[in-house]
């Protein structure tokens, strides 16, 4: 068989080695033929074979996002649907930026503001409905936390969702209220399911705009693949489908791999699940279930074993009934499928690993590829149950880059608990699947920026460069490792993606530059040369 493409370099990273090669890939149709030297190539070579050769760039598998909220993060990169607060460093400001977005988009029916950090003002408080209105009364606002867990909203917000002082808190969220009773306009967690969902309501070709923006925004990374994990954070009645119809027409280059809400297993046979996420003839596929347990730490919602240390009346809780979320764990394993759940906290960790351990017992333990998403603070007697239980953490290293930057962990968990956040060394060393991503659109699809996390624990502007708590860095090739084979294992789909080797999907990436040889800064200005989908060039610069 002779290759439509070789791709050749003399930096190849297989996904699943400690050092690139000289050599590369020679791909037929929509598969790998062989991945090698000069002398494993060339008898593929024809004088059909388009031939390319990068030099000294990185050839490597299409990039894994393992755990991304697709659909709300194409719309909130859209910045005709929202304005970006993050680099607002007063609530003065975030307001004025606010105002003028609203100006210049008279058609909006919302007024969206996201990617707020209040940490970073004077006043480290989401601002309440009142001091929104002082700026901007006659248009519905909504302000959206950079981790997405709290929300504000004005005064008309809240009435066009009908939310008034009698509104009860929903399970794992809370409507926060003054003295009086008087709602403030602050939600968290499940409190601002009702204005999201009005807000990321847009017209369906808007979706589709923004959705395919997205796509190929994903493909100028490297990004082949990503994980779309429940919730999807909008009010489409199905974006699964507009993702299925994009991927016929051509129009969403990308593999996406769907997990849906857990809980539906309480009314809905998994057959009625994956029925209405069965999109044949496309690149949508339904992997498993993914709930919540529980926040964030610099807002004290997530779950922790102990008090925390600048707010220590409160350990955080759940956001979820724990008890409804074990029956589900259960009841998943029971029937053969995998599930991964959001925990941030040490008791949210251990709980959930629990759960897992629980259902080891029960039901025997079936090789399924059930995932922890974040694992942030994790206690050193839970780090060996993660392998032993078949348990992959999904990290997303640039979180903990903002975190980093205001200390906003260390204040909230305290210097000893500090040391075991994010423990991506600990978990690769205990044996662990750890996988990476980037939750987007808490933070943006770039890859690269979770690789720098991961590998030097540093800020961007390199001003503590001996790292925060340095000891947790891992190497290139594990970050890359991650980021390819981890994400793909994790979703139990190595044996299609995720490695350069014969048999598999011919995705794969080419960045602009040898990450194996860059300095830090350049890691983060790194982008891809070229990138295939299933044989097919997707983007090339």
């Amino acid at each position: 068989m002779l290759a439509d493409y070789v791709i050749k370099s003399r930096n190849v990273f297989t996904g699943d080695g400690s050092m690139p090669f000289a050599g590369g890939v020679a791909i037929a149709g929509d598969k790998i033929i062989t991945c090698g030297d000069e002398l494993h190539l060339a008898p593929f070579v024809g004088p059909q074979t388009i031939v390319r050769d990068y030099g000294d760039k990185l050839v490597m598998p299409g990039l894994i996002d393992s755990h991304t909220h697709f659909a709300q993060g194409s719309m909130t990169s859209d910045e005709d649907f929202c304005v970006n607060l993050i680099d607002c460093t007063s609530f003065e400001q975030c307001m004025e930026r606010v105002v003028s977005f609203a100006d210049s988009h008279p058609d909006n029916e919302w007024i969206l503001g996201t990617q707020v950090i209040q940490f970073q003002w004077d006043v480290p408080e989401m601002p309440t409905a009142a001091m929104i209105d002082e700026y901007l009364a006659n248009r519905p606002v909504v302000l959206q936390q950079v981790d997405m867990h709290t929300v504000s909203a004005n005064a008309l917000a809240m009435q066009k969702v009908g939310i008034t002082r009698d509104t009860p808190d929903p399970l794992g969220g809370k409507i926060l209220r003054d003295e009086d009773g008087e709602t403030t306009g602050v939600f968290s967690n499940t409190g601002s399911e009702s204005l999201l969902h009005a807000v990321y309501a847009p017209p369906l070709d808007r979706v589709r705009t923004s959705f395919s923006k997205t796509a190929h925004a994903a493909n100028a990374y490297g990004i082949t693949s990503v994980g779309a994990v429940h919730p999807t954070f909008v009010g489409l009645d199905d974006p699964y489908a507009v993702f299925a119809d994009m991927s016929r027409d051509g129009g969403l280059p990308l593999r996406m791999f769907v997990y849906t809400d857990l809980f539906e297993l309480e009314d809905k046979t998994p057959e009625q699940i994956k029925t209405a996420c069965s999109f044949p003839g496309t690149t949508i596929e339904w992997r498993g279930f993914k709930q919540f347990i529980d926040g964030v730490c610099s807002d004290h919602t997530a779950w922790m074993i102990e008090p925390y240390a600048n707010a220590p009346e409160t350990s955080g809780e759940p956001a979820e009934d724990p008890e409804q979320l074990r029956r589900n764990i259960l009841r998943a394993c029971e029937l053969g499928y995998p599930v991964r759940v959001h925990a941030i906290g040490d008791q949210a960790v251990r709980f959930v690993l629990d759960c897992f351990d629980e259902a080891d017992e029960k039901y025997g333990h079936k090789g399924l590829r059930h995932c922890m998403e974040h694992n942030e603070t994790v206690q050193p007697e839970d780090l060996p149950r993660y392998a032993r239980l078949g348990v992959s953490p999904a990290m997303q290293p640039w979180h903990m880059l903002l975190d980093m930057a205001d200390l906003a962990k260390d204040a909230a968990v305290g210097p000893e608990r500090a040391a075991l956040s994010w423990p991506l060394k600990s978990l690769v060393d205990s044996g662990a699947n750890v996988h990476l991503g980037s939750d987007f659109p808490v933070v943006g699809l770039d890859p690269m920026e979770e690789v720098y996390g991961a590998v030097y624990r540093m800020l961007e502007d390199g001003s503590n460069p001996e790292g925060w708590f340095p000891q947790e860095r891992i190497s290139m090739a594990q970050a890359l490792k991650a980021y390819t084979y981890g994400s793909a294992y994790a979703m139990g789909v190595e044996d299609r993606v995720g490695t350069l080797a014969a048999g598999k999907l011919a995705d794969v990436c080419v960045l602009d530059r040898n990450l194996f040889d860059c300095a830090p800064r350049e890691v983060l200005e790194t982008r891809a040369a070229m990138t295939m989908l299933g044989g097919k060039v997707v983007y090339e610069a």
